[in-house]
């Protein structure tokens, strides 16, 4: 039995170029074609895109899924327990979160103010510690000879768990302003939206590294080359990250 990458595709509620860049790269090549060229998937590949899937699902980068899934000594009933288990910590942590801002919702409509230590009850520091982790070995492959990689390195070596909340509300805001604009259809070019992306730069330099419109340009591409980057931000509102980089490049380009 074999599926087409059209069946695949509705199968698992992706994209047809996801499909064909998953066969370029290498991650899931499909089982055979046929003469005409067309990808024939067999039921291993279709399983083979379930554990692709849940690895994404768990931030894991797709060099790295591809390393884990050609590993001669992975199991795919021992991935499964071990994703069950990350998917329901997650799920967990993403219900304290929910019910954080609802009641933080709740506050604000009828007026009545928080305690500060209250409206950070459900974020975990440790969990977003060791969700990090995950790109560090990416992170340092590519930038890790830069002076950025370095300056960044060292600041966030000191931060402390008030530290990373704070980046966090100022980072958030950025981004519900930016939301906003981009909801209420103002084009990339408005001075609006280039005060949030004046915002968003220096929001780096002060708490990363330096970051000139150069190194903020080249930010902007992986928001929409870098699938990871897309997704999360099209999570808030789709084409808000083709919309934020068209606005950082038309700010690179008045600096």
């Amino acid at each position: 039995m074999g599926y087409t990458v059209n069946q695949v595709a509705q199968l698992a509620g992706v994209t047809l170029r996801t499909l064909r860049y998953y066969d370029k790269i290498g991650l899931l090549t499909p089982h055979t074609r046929t003469e005409a060229g067309y990808r024939i998937y067999s039921p291993a590949d279709v399983e083979k895109l379930q554990q692709i899937l849940f690895f994404r699902e768990l931030d894991f980068p797709l060099a790295r899924i591809n390393e884990i899934l050609n590993n001669p000594l992975f199991d795919r009933r021992d991935a499964l327990k071990m994703q069950a288990e990350h998917l329901e910590k997650r799920a967990a942590r993403y219900r304290k979160l929910s019910q954080l801002a609802r009641e933080t919702l709740r506050n604000l409509e009828g007026g009545n103010k928080m305690d500060k230590k209250d409206m950070f009850e459900g974020f975990d520091y440790d969990q977003m510690l060791e969700e990090q982790k995950q790109y560090e070995d990416e992170v340092k492959e590519r930038w890790g000879n830069t002076e950025a990689y370095k300056e960044s390195m060292s600041k966030t070596a000191r931060y402390t768990k008030e530290d990373w909340e704070r980046i966090n509300e100022v980072q958030m805001q950025n981004l519900k302003d930016l939301c906003g604009l981009y909801n209420a259809k103002v084009p990339h070019d408005d001075p609006r939206v280039q005060e949030v992306v004046d915002r968003s730069r220096k929001f780096i330099s002060d708490n990363f590294y330096e970051c000139p419109p150069e190194a903020l340009g080249c930010l902007g591409q992986m928001y929409v080359t870098d699938e990871r980057f897309t997704a999360y931000y099209d999570k808030f509102a789709p084409g808000l990250a083709s919309y934020y980089n068209d606005a950082i490049q038309y700010y690179c380009t008045k600096k």
